[in-house]
């Protein structure tokens, strides 16, 4: 901290030692993330990818049954139209 001080440009000293900081933080960051997925045996962003494919592989059901169900009430509704039996309701 005194060589902060005693430079003469102490804003340029200071935006100094905060990249200093900035790049052991990342360092460190990078360190532990490679050690967690190391550890765990998977990354976070293969967690993060299989929970999207698992959203969308819900989504793509939930489209098809609604798609199912529509075209049996139009089936239904077709064939009560043409039965010789009505449908009650």
């Amino acid at each position: 901290m005194n060589s902060i001080v005693d430079s003469p440009d102490v804003l340029a000293a200071l935006q100094q030692r905060k990249l200093a900081i900035r790049r052991k933080l990342d360092a460190s960051r990078q360190q532990m993330t490679e050690k967690a997925s190391y550890l765990t045996g998977s990354s976070a962003q293969k967690k993060a990818d299989r929970l999207q494919g698992i959203g969308r592989i819900i989504i793509n059901g939930l489209v098809v049954y609604r798609g199912i169900r529509f075209c049996s009430e139009i089936f239904t509704g077709i064939h009560s139209l043409f039965s010789s039996r009505k449908r009650r309701r």
